[in-house]
């Protein structure tokens, strides 16, 4: 079994929210950034021994590799699937297959009221911050109309992505890649849509609007302790590749 998840806010949280004994799980220039409950932590290394736990973040590979999730996934996909880790390698065959896919220059985009804090990722996409991110992206829509790109919010951040890179498109490379029998998928926002969309199983927090069949939706306060809870009972019992009522998981 392949389990396909998000990071941030799936599996790990912000400092702003941490608790006391969270373990810390990133930190940059000596300050603290995000962290994990000592439960989430002891059941991602079961999980992670039992079935391929693949991470699949919009982190730009710099951001990825300051992680320490308590587990080395021989796989992960990074830049919101444009690039492929390999034991933590990039993998180039992968990399080159995505620039060929995407064929585009990435579009300059000026600070401003609306965005500022202004980062090309990896050469594959445009981040920012905003104020006022859904007027953001209404802005971009115009500015972008009729080009390969499209803008994205999630919280406070906007996205400038190539129309075609998302992590629907890198989950179904890899899988295609490893052939896995079952691939469950776990995210938090719209940026997890494609990859949740073309699971076999798909679970989310109540705060995010379920598309498609085969979905569980969990609790928001609760969401990674159950989303855990779930995968932890479908390793432990490989034939029970099914969908799983979360108020009957343990």
């Amino acid at each position: 079994m392949l389990f396909a998840s998000d990071l941030d806010n799936t599996l790990i949280h912000s400092y702003r929210v941490a608790e006391a004994g969270d373990i810390c799980v990133e930190t940059r220039n000596g300050k603290k950034l995000s962290f994990m409950s000592p439960k989430t932590h002891g059941i991602l290394k079961d999980i992670a021994a039992r079935c391929a736990f693949v991470p699949v973040t919009t982190r730009s590979l710099e951001q990825y590799r300051r992680l320490d999730l308590g587990v080395k996934p021989k796989y992960a996909l990074v830049a919101n699937g444009a690039l492929l880790l390999t034991n933590d390698e990039v993998d180039e065959v992968w990399a080159s297959e995505t620039r060929r896919l995407l064929n585009v220059i990435l579009p300059e985009i000026e600070p401003g009221e609306l965005l500022f804090d202004i980062r090309r990722v990896d050469d594959f996409f445009v981040f920012a911050k905003s104020g006022d991110p859904q007027q953001a992206v209404k802005y971009l829509e115009t500015v972008l109309k009729d080009s390969a790109f499209e803008a994205r919010s999630v919280h406070d951040k906007v996205y400038i992505l190539p129309r075609g890179l998302d992590k629907g498109l890198a989950v179904k490379r890899l899988r295609e890649r490893i052939s896995p029998g079952y691939v469950v998928c776990a995210g938090d926002s719209e940026l997890d849509l494609p990859m949740l969309e073309i699971a076999d199983m798909a679970i989310i927090p109540e705060t995010l609007v379920p598309r498609g069949e085969r979905i569980n939706v969990l609790p928001s306060k609760t969401f990674t302790s159950e989303l855990l809870g779930i995968i932890r009972e479908m390793v432990s019992r490989p034939q029970a590749t099914r969908f799983v009522d979360p108020k009957k998981s343990t």
